[in-house]
């Protein structure tokens, strides 16, 4: 899998087949293996004022590849890394 097709993968897809969850109130990140390396998928699900991930959505985010499964961020320093880094509106507008 790459990038192109991690970012249209709902959340209930991606979860089951996640190496690693990164849970805080903010959202998850789900970290998957891909084409070239791993993928962090990031589910903000607390910017949209929810309480936990919606099965149907996709990411708001998608990182990588990565060589190493453990260079992924928590979904509240990822959200912050992002506004700081000029991306303002990152929530996937399909939802």
């Amino acid at each position: 899998m790459t990038s192109e097709v991690f970012r249209r993968l709902p959340y209930a897809e991606a979860e089951p087949k996640a190496l690693q969850v990164l849970v805080d109130g903010y959202g998850e990140g789900l970290v998957l293996e891909g084409t070239g390396g791993y993928y962090g998928l990031y589910y903000l699900f607390g910017v949209l004022g929810l309480c936990a991930p919606q099965p149907s959505y996709p990411p708001d985010w998608v990182e990588g590849p990565q060589a190493d499964p453990k260079g992924f961020l928590p979904p509240y320093q990822m959200a912050h890394w992002l506004e700081q880094n000029g991306y303002n509106l990152f929530i996937n507008e399909s939802k």
